[in-house]
């Protein structure tokens, strides 16, 4: 019960980011009402051309206010989670005293800690210049205003796209409940869907993040009582897991 109380306590504070990141986009918005005619001709001409940038205009140039507020809500959300999420984790963990908790909290921040060494590890093999620096766009980002030089061509893959794909896998792996999974994967999807929209990523950048970040959380999982310490471990049992079946219980 406890536990439930916590993860109640957490959807409660994700739903407050969103609203929060809302308000503030509302006031922050860039002034992209009135493109220029290099960015208009982008919008334009990007449906003959690849399906990596056709993605990126549909995203970029969309005009839908609903659509528009709700990316830029998850993309101001995206770094307090970020920061939040596994010292949340271990609070809840320490408040309740439930192995289970524990056990939880401790694969969210390994999750954490591989996804972000290893997509860290491909931006910079890769070394692929993002949207803005051969487009005629403007990233909306205000930390790539001006572009940093050495971060304009980290755009492969993703960073938030896989650090929330695998913050919102981890832990609807941990508490299986349909408010935990299907809020996590609206925001982890709304956090993916922004980086297109601020012209800092193309799709191909998020698609290939959400798809590595949700694949070490599952991975750590499957291998969670091989890599969990013993003092850590929610109950005893074989060195690995069994075969990993999602179910979600409503």
């Amino acid at each position: 019960m406890a536990v439930r109380r916590c993860l109640h306590g957490s959807i409660w504070l994700l739903v407050i980011f969103v609203h929060v990141g809302g308000q503030e986009a509302a006031q922050a918005q860039p002034s992209h009402s009135s493109p220029d005619l290099a960015e208009s001709r982008f919008c334009e001409e990007a449906p003959d051309r690849s399906p990596d940038v056709r993605g990126l205009a549909l995203f970029y140039c969309t005009t839908q206010s609903a659509l528009v507020g709700g990316l830029w809500g998850a993309h101001r959300s995206a770094r307090p989670v970020f920061y939040g999420a596994v010292p949340l984790a271990w609070g809840g963990a320490a408040l309740t005293g439930a192995p289970a908790a524990r056990a939880a909290a401790y694969r969210l921040t390994l999750t954490q800690g591989l996804t972000y060494g290893l997509v860290v590890g491909a931006k910079h093999v890769v070394g692929r210049p993002r949207p803005y620096v051969h487009r005629p766009l403007e990233a909306r980002a205000d930390r790539h205003r001006p572009p940093a030089p050495g971060d304009a061509r980290l755009s492969f893959p993703s960073g938030h796209a896989s650090l929330s794909a695998a913050l919102v896998t981890s832990w609807g792996l941990s508490y299986p409940r349909w408010y935990v999974v299907g809020p996590g994967a609206l925001w982890a999807v709304g956090v993916a869907l922004s980086r297109v929209h601020l012209g800092v990523h193309y799709p191909s950048d998020v698609l290939v993040g959400t798809v590595l970040g949700t694949g070490i959380a599952l991975l750590v999982h499957q291998l969670r009582h091989a890599v969990t310490p013993a003092p850590l471990r929610a109950s005893s049992g074989a060195s690995f897991s069994p075969p990993l079946v999602l179910r979600v219980t409503f």
